[in-house]
């Protein structure tokens, strides 16, 4: 048959099951949710805010391969205001990325990174807020360690310095920073509320709720073990069957967007969590924020043995001054917002003072104690009014995001001027690869 098309079908039907469990939800599963998510679904506040003052930053990268193996990597980030004023930046690098992963992963970071180092710049015009195409708490818990890149061994060090940078300015400034994603795979929303069922049927069955929420904070790192005690002490009468089926759901990777589509609320957004970190990732183990520094210095000493031998003496101030601006990264409040009738949900991240106020107040809650807050929360609907003046349907979901990021994508047009560009500054340094050499020329 053409196209292979005997074959997939016979996959579809081999795999059916796993397949409709990604692409949609049983009526028993999707009611089951539907419930959850409307206990903390809210009605899009009344009218739109006035767009003034706003940045918007986006960033592009594109690659030009080079004889021997090498590759340029060129990054450009723009950060765009509604009258059309522009700050821009770009970065030129030469790599041999002989570890595909870490440099997949750099090019991330230096997009990244430019952006932070853009919005600076754009905090110089005063604006109220500055809008990131992507989520803010995501950029605060990157994995630490060394990358397998020549020369670029500790650029963690430099991401995390300009990252805490940009937010302290932003900060000290009063301007609210807003990250928004359109396609966030977070299964932070649907953990709190999961939890929070937890607790719920533990208290009406008289279950002790410390102990069942130490078993829930090793579910990630230990899964099969803790689903394993669950069910154990369920069988046994000692937990409703219904906590067993809780940790279940929340072991699974089914990702916030997906149950707010199964939920099928209609236009509004989700009370706020508040986020902030107390603990990162260093390779495979866990560094807590109020550990000694000697321990804090001996993990991450295991995972930046290369910044370590290149740093020195310095290692040690380097590792302090990294895990203080870590500690003094905001607490961020993270929310899903549906725009417009039909459309998907988008995740949106804001940091501001009102909302740093107001984790120093949340900090000395309890473990059972929720990350959930006010929906109206000072500053939270504001900046939801704000987005609904910017979305223009369901392809345009942030009219600024997406005219920064039309103007700052490097396009084959854009690669064919900077190769041109390249040949003429470097001449006989430049040889492309011989893939390239078929069609380009100087």
């Amino acid at each position: 048959m053409p196209e292979f098309s005997d074959l997939l079908v016979e996959q579809v039907r081999l795999n059916r099951a796993w397949i409709e469990k990604v692409l949609g939800a049983t009526a028993g599963l999707a009611e089951w949710y539907r419930g959850l998510v409307l206990g903390k679904w809210n009605s899009l506040p009344r009218g739109d805010a006035r767009v003034e003052a706003v940045y918007a930053v986006d960033s592009s990268s594109g690659l030009i391969e080079v004889s021997g193996g090498g590759v340029l990597l060129v990054t450009r980030a723009l950060s765009l205001s509604v009258g059309g004023k522009q700050k821009r930046r770009l970065a030129v690098d030469a790599l041999y990325p002989r570890n595909l992963m870490d440099f997949e992963h750099y090019v991330r970071l230096t997009r990244e990174h430019l952006e932070h180092l853009v919005a600076l710049d754009s905090l110089d015009e005063d604006p109220r807020f500055v809008l990131v195409d992507g989520s803010l708490y995501g950029r605060m818990i990157h994995v630490l360690k060394d990358l397998d890149l020549e020369d670029r061994e500790d650029f963690m060090f430099t991401y995390v310095e300009t990252y805490s940078s940009f937010l302290r300015e932003a900060l000290n400034r009063g301007v609210t920073v807003v990250g928004v994603s359109k396609d966030s795979r977070s299964t932070l929303f649907k953990e709190e509320v999961l939890k929070e069922e937890v607790v719920r049927v533990a208290r009406e069955n008289g279950v002790d709720v410390s102990e069942l929420l130490a078993l829930w904070a090793w579910l990630k790192r230990r899964p099969r073990e803790v689903l394993k005690e669950v069910r154990k002490r369920a069988s046994s009468g000692l937990y409703p069957a219904r906590i067993y089926e809780l940790f279940e759901e929340a072991r699974s990777s089914t990702p916030d967007s997906k149950i707010l589509l199964y939920a099928r609320p209609g236009e509004g957004y989700t009370t706020p969590l508040l986020l902030k970190i107390s603990k990162v990732q260093a390779g495979q183990i866990e560094v807590a924020l109020d550990e000694s520094v000697g321990d804090q210095v001996e993990k991450l000493g295991r995972f930046f043995s290369k910044s370590r031998d290149k740093m020195g003496e310095e290692f040690e101030e380097k590792v302090k001054a990294l895990v203080s601006m870590l500690k003094e990264y905001p607490p961020v409040a993270t929310f899903y917002a549906i725009l417009g009738h039909g459309d998907d949900p988008i995740r949106v991240d804001v940091v501001s003072r009102e909302l740093q106020e107001l984790g120093v107040a949340k900090n000395s809650l309890a473990l059972d104690s929720s990350k959930f807050i006010s929906s109206d929360v000072k500053g939270i609907t504001g900046v939801i009014s704000l987005l609904r003046s910017m979305y223009a349907g369901v392809k345009d979901y942030n009219i600024l995001l997406m005219e920064a990021d039309r103007r700052v994508k490097i396009t084959e047009r854009s690669l064919e001027i900077y190769r041109g560009i390249l040949m003429k500054e470097l001449g006989a340094y430049f040889l492309p690869s011989r893939g390239e050499r078929r069609v380009h020329y100087p």
